[in-house]
């Protein structure tokens, strides 16, 4: 995975054709500082970092230089690298901390994108010029005042992310946590003429749930394993007065266009249409865990784990 982004201080003259031109470029005139790909600066650079294709260019600029180790062996004299080992960046990335400041025990938010207030008096020079944020929203679109940062998403090892997608209120994702107890769930599945039956158990072999796939499943087995594992967290959380009425769903999850859900047989009917990845299908759940707000969310965690990437 490339790390040290060394900056681009070699340019050809000759140009694209090799007769050579003449260039007026602003960027002559400001420093050009090597890279570090495990500090991205937005969405983009957030998928090149998370998926080992960092390039220069869309990250904050390596520490190295500012600390006490020294340039590595065989470095050039133009081109000085760090030892990239010991540098407290990557220290960091290699223990995968969890995702600071996480709202509840909920296993889905919205990243909605904040761009950084503009310092009085600057202009190109200006520190937070490009520079932004991610804030956490529950999954019906409310504040709940955490925030987090590119470089915190690009390490962290127990979530996955979703596309961006752009609404009225600006640039938002989807960020899904994965469960700690999947590993014990156990899902049972039978192939039958028309559909494919899936249960799902938790560990003291306590069924959770019934998924039916009419068509070509839209999920892997994981994917359930983590299902099951949301709703055995639900146990013991619902109130007296929660019954085993269908969960009140959304029509679609924002920015998962190709899915769609509705109410149906005392659980879930959620609709895939054909995409690029997979074909058309019908999935329908039944939670046997008392239907709560939480049943909810852990359907929607599961449709935002089937969408990342």
């Amino acid at each position: 995975m490339p790390v040290y982004l060394d900056n681009p201080h070699a340019y050809s003259p000759h140009g694209p054709d090799g007769k050579g031109w003449n260039r007026l470029s602003l960027n002559a005139h400001f420093d050009t500082p090597a890279h570090c790909g495990l500090r991205p600066i937005r969405f983009a650079t957030l998928f090149e970092s998370r998926t080992g294709r960092q390039r220069w260019g869309g990250f904050e600029r390596c520490i190295g230089a500012k600390l006490a180790p020294l340039p590595a062996p065989a470095a050039s004299s133009d081109t000085p690298r760090v030892r990239c080992g010991s540098c407290p960046v990557y220290q960091n990335a290699r223990e995968h901390p969890p995702l600071p400041n996480w709202p509840g025990q909920a296993p889905l938010a919205l990243g909605r994108v904040r761009d950084w207030p503009r310092t009085p008096g600057m202009w190109i020079a200006d520190p937070a010029a490009g520079r932004s944020s991610v804030q956490l929203h529950t999954w019906q679109d409310q504040d709940t005042g955490m925030a987090v940062d590119w470089s915190d998403l690009a390490v962290a090892a127990e979530i996955r992310m979703t596309w961006q997608f752009h609404d009225r209120d600006g640039d938002a994702f989807w960020i899904v946590r994965l469960n700690s107890g999947a590993e014990q769930t156990v899902v049972h599945t039978t192939e039958h003429q028309d559909h494919t039956r899936h249960v799902l158990y938790a560990a003291d072999a306590r069924r959770l749930a019934g998924v039916k796939c009419y068509g070509r499943c839209a999920h892997e087995e994981w994917h359930l394993r983590h299902l099951a594992a949301d709703l055995g967290d639900l146990a013991g959380t619902t109130s007296p007065n929660e019954g085993t009425a269908a969960p009140n769903l959304p029509e679609r999850l924002p920015g998962v266009p190709s899915v769609s859900l509705a109410p149906g047989d005392g659980g879930a009917v959620i609709t895939r249409t054909t995409s690029r990845d997979c074909a058309a299908s019908v999935t329908t759940v039944t939670a046997d865990v008392p239907n709560s707000p939480g049943v909810t969310v852990a359907l929607l965690a599961h449709i935002a784990r089937v969408a990342a990437w």
